[in-house]
């Protein structure tokens, strides 16, 4: 039985390709296995030793689900303990199935379809902006991006190096997580930011 409310801190080598979807790495299967909340940090010739001491900010990225806002509080709690500020961030696309007919589709209309996804990711993060307000971070502002969100958030992170990616893992096991991974085990695999 684990003390789920130990963090369990990690570096990860960062390793890509084949190698890696085959064996894995000791942190993405702890990602995959631990019920605990885990910092995984990548391990690089350029780490820098002064940690939290350089971080700026806490990116939060928000899909919708109360399973990615269940990571609010804490973010929230560590900005506050750290001076940080919080982003919270949500990726925005059209499925296929939104535009695709076997008419002639106009850029007009995708424009205007990709519109109203953008207001309403904009407003779902205003919302969760003065929530997070309320419980005490003074500065928080909103990022909503159209595109895939493994890759949005990587980019996030690299355009805001000195951040920390706070988010929360499905947690799902078998032969499906092996083949499809998850939006947090490709952020973990590809980011260089603390996740």
């Amino acid at each position: 039985e684990t003390d789920t409310g130990m963090l369990i801190c990690m570096a990860t080598h960062g390793r890509s390709g084949l190698d890696r979807f085959l064996l894995g790495s000791v942190a993405e299967k702890v990602l995959r296995g631990a019920a605990n909340p885990l910092l995984l940090v990548r391990a690089t010739e350029e780490a820098k030793s002064e940690g939290a001491a350089l971080l700026k900010s806490i990116i939060v990225p928000l899909d919708g689900s109360e399973l990615a806002e269940s990571i609010i509080p804490t973010a929230a709690e560590k900005a506050k303990e750290l001076g940080l500020e919080v982003v919270l961030f949500r990726a925005h696309h059209l499925p296929t199935s939104a535009y695709a007919s076997d008419e002639m589709y106009s850029a007009v209309d995708y424009d205007e379809l990709i519109g109203g996804v953008r207001d309403e990711a904009t407003q779902y993060l205003e919302k969760k902006a003065a929530e997070v307000k309320k419980l005490g971070v003074e500065k928080v502002s909103v990022v909503s991006k159209e595109g895939f969100a493994a890759d949005e958030i990587i980019a996030l992170g690299r355009k805001n190096p000195d951040s920390l990616i706070a988010m929360c893992s499905h947690g799902r096991t078998g032969v499906k997580r092996w083949m499809l991974g998850s939006v947090t085990e490709a952020v973990v695999r590809h980011s260089g930011d603390p996740v």
